[in-house]
């Protein structure tokens, strides 16, 4: 992923409105990531963090190293704000869920509640 930084704040804040209707999600000082804007990876990220291990923050940093796109930010002293595109969803979408049931796999699931249950089964995955 390109990482672009936008050092005026005002800048960064014109170009998220912009491109609002395009970002994958937005990581800022307030929330953090606080959701994915396609309802697939969003779904995703929902079931996924039924277990405490799996953050947004996980499924970020993954998007970040290993999906293409663009990831624009603004290192302000009060905060980081970014965010991200991707460049192909059906693509980002097939990765996330591979990385998603590859650390789900590595946890004990020897005791399960029933989200975590529902969120094997929404994955696949049979222990």
């Amino acid at each position: 992923m390109k990482k672009i930084e936008i050092e005026k704040p005002q800048e960064f804040l014109d170009l998220i409105a912009q491109n609002k209707d395009k970002y994958l999600y937005q990581d800022h000082p307030n929330d953090g990531i606080d959701l994915f804007t396609d309802e697939v990876i969003e779904s995703y990220g929902w079931h996924a963090t039924t277990f405490d291990e799996i953050t947004y923050r996980d499924i970020a940093e993954f998007i970040e190293d290993n999906c293409d796109g663009e990831m624009y930010f603004n290192n302000h002293p009060m905060g980081f704000n970014g965010f991200v595109i991707v460049s192909d969803i059906q693509k980002a979408r097939e990765q996330i869920k591979s990385f998603i049931i590859d650390s789900i796999k590595q946890l004990d699931l020897s005791e399960l509640d029933d989200d975590q249950t529902e969120a094997l089964e929404f994955f696949g995955i049979e222990i």
